[in-house]
């Protein structure tokens, strides 16, 4: 078991020593280290069991640490955007600095960054004084977490883990990467792409095109996936297969054969859906009823499209399963 509590300066003196800190961010738990300590760094690919290709985002908690981690020739997008959704869930990726390890960055000559708005990670890293690198808490692919129970599951050998006490937005940070003078999304999340072209004008990563390295994380097809099949459900609920688990996004109003039946939000609110969907994934990912899940789609505008990049690449490894119902396994991602 981790060590847990809310020493925040206890922390903090971990990440300076070297070691690995779980930690609640606005999106989901991180699991940090001092993003200018190899070593260190080399450790978060091991307790999560990451492939090194894998770049990771690194986080600080005031403007001028920018200064550490881009390259001097910052772009004025930069700091349009900084200004408009600092601190907030959006990872901005730039030219790096040659202070950044390259493990950091998985031999890229770019780096992710972002400024958090939730209070304990942005304290901890005031108290750390350095920036710090943090994917998300997991083992590489499984769940993200975003209660302290779901990083107790999946991790072991962590120094800390700080308990969280405020509400999380569920899914993990908007990507964009500033490349020539402009903006591309290469992940969605809670800050759309609406929100985004009202400040810069910005295009979506053509997601087709073949790349020899990740340029940020959460680009792979299969991602964030429970260990139990995923699909997303087709119109029909009532000829689910024998043990199966039904997650949707509104009250039930019908009848069905699903073992356990779980609401995100009664209402269809996107904003109650992200919090609560890895929440959900989790909860039927332990339930042992529960053989085989599937989940409602979302429409995709706004948080939605955050959601259903998720959703699609929770589902992906499992697409390929036909399900003699029905209900079908997910063929959007192929």
């Amino acid at each position: 078991m981790i060590d847990t509590g809310t020493d925040i300066e206890f922390a903090a003196k971990c990440i300076a020593e070297g070691n690995l800190v779980a930690f609640p961010t606005e999106t989901v738990y991180g699991l940090g280290a001092d993003a200018f300590n190899p070593y260190a760094v080399a450790r978060i690919f091991e307790v999560k069991q990451r492939p090194t290709f894998d770049p990771l985002i690194v986080h600080i908690s005031e403007m001028n640490q920018i200064n550490d981690l881009y390259d001097s020739d910052i772009s004025d997008i930069v700091y349009a955007l900084a200004q408009a959704f600092w601190p907030g869930p959006l990872t901005i990726v730039h030219l790096k600095s040659a202070r950044v390890p390259d493990i950091v960055t998985a031999g890229l000559n770019t780096v992710a960054v972002r400024m958090p708005s939730h209070p304990i990670a942005l304290e901890l890293i005031r108290l750390s004084g350095t920036a710090i690198a943090a994917p998300s808490a997991n083992r590489f692919g499984q769940l993200s977490p975003t209660r302290s129970e779901h990083v107790q599951k999946q991790l072991t050998d962590v120094a800390y883990l700080l308990e969280n006490e405020y509400e999380m937005v569920g899914v993990e940070s908007t990507v964009v990467s500033i490349q020539n003078g402009k903006c591309i999304l290469l992940r969605p999340g809670a800050i759309s792409l609406t929100d985004i072209n009202k400040v810069v004008p910005c295009t979506v990563f053509n997601k087709d095109s073949s790349l020899d390295k990740l340029h940020a994380p959460g680009l792979l097809k299969s991602h964030y996936s429970p260990n139990k099949p995923l699909y997303i459900l087709a119109e029909d609920i009532n000829n689910l297969p024998l043990n199966s688990g039904l997650i949707l996004h509104k009250k039930l109003t019908t009848i069905t054969n699903a073992n356990r039946i779980i609401s995100t939000s009664e209402t269809q609110n996107s904003t109650e859906i992200a919090a609560n969907l890895f929440i959900a994934l989790h909860t039927m990912e332990d339930d042992t009823t529960v053989s085989q899940i599937f989940i409602e789609p979302v429409e995709e505008t706004d948080l939605g499209v955050a959601i259903m990049d998720r959703i699609r690449k929770a589902s992906y490894r499992y697409n390929l399963n036909l399900v003699e119902s029905k209900v079908i396994p997910n063929r959007l991602s192929t």
